[in-house]
């Protein structure tokens, strides 16, 4: 997993899970107290994410010593697909001790990645995933494009709240979180504007919503508003990212890119 599916990703699920609750203390008729939120941040903040980072660290160098160890080293060190088997043993312990399969694997890769780490097997895992992730990218957006289709047949009624609400979310909160967040880093301004707003969005919302929503907290009317917005804020920037993404690598210097 790449640095930014890793920590954005893992990291996110945190505030996923807080959502589902205070959707499920509404939907109960309740109000989210300070209980379920204490509640909320030892278990779903505290807990998952230092177990998933110890899971991590665990797996990779265990993984680590397995494959460059004398006796695995021939038969391993030329397959590829050493990257899935690091990837379903992270997130399926991670998952087993109630943690974040997200941030498991991301940190197992870092501690993979980190043990000989002058060797060139890591150059040939990174081609793999790159593969592995592009192929997978073209899938999702396959079935993506046959949902938007079957929204469009069954002639779904969007009111300018729904175009409202997207658009914020694409043209303002996302490019200006990313620049906020980016302040620190001594970049030149112009790279900031790009980095924030380069990248097809909410891909990953399509797995934390599909999540959230099988909980059943959320109503009928609501769950088929945040599919709408979410299937919006893709579609939009899949199209805005293949007409900037070159005129925005262009504001940046070379010696960046």
């Amino acid at each position: 997993m790449t640095s930014e599916a890793g920590l954005n990703d893992g990291l996110a699920f945190p505030f996923v899970y807080l959502a589902i609750k205070i959707a499920e203390a509404f939907s109960e008729g309740n109000a989210f107290t300070s209980e379920m939120l204490w509640s909320w941040f030892t278990h779903d903040v505290l807990w998952k994410i230092g177990a998933g980072v110890l899971v991590g660290v665990l797996v990779g160098k265990a993984m680590a010593k397995v494959v460059f160890s004398k006796h695995t080293r021939e038969t391993t060190i030329s397959q590829g697909y050493v990257v899935i088997a690091l990837t379903l043993v992270a997130y399926g312990v991670a998952e087993y001790v109630h943690s974040y399969g997200f941030i498991a694997v991301f940190v197992a890769a870092f501690a993979f990645r980190r043990s000989e780490c002058e060797h060139s097997y890591h150059q040939k895992l990174h081609d793999f995933a790159e593969q592995s992730e592009g192929l997978l990218m073209s899938l999702v957006l396959v079935i993506f494009g046959m949902f938007l289709g079957q929204g469009l047949q069954a002639g779904v009624e969007l009111t300018w709240r729904v175009y409202i609400v997207s658009f914020t979310f694409l043209l303002l909160i996302r490019p200006i979180g990313g620049f906020i967040a980016l302040s620190g880093l001594h970049l030149p301004r112009t790279e900031k504007y790009a980095i924030s707003a380069l990248g097809i969005r909410g891909i990953g919302t399509l797995y934390y919503l599909s999540y959230a929503l099988n909980t059943d907290f959320f109503a009928e009317d609501d769950a088929l508003k945040l599919w709408i917005v979410c299937s919006i804020v893709i579609l939009t920037s899949i199209f805005i990212h293949g007409l900037s993404a070159t005129r925005l690598l262009k504001m940046t210097p070379k010696e960046h890119h």
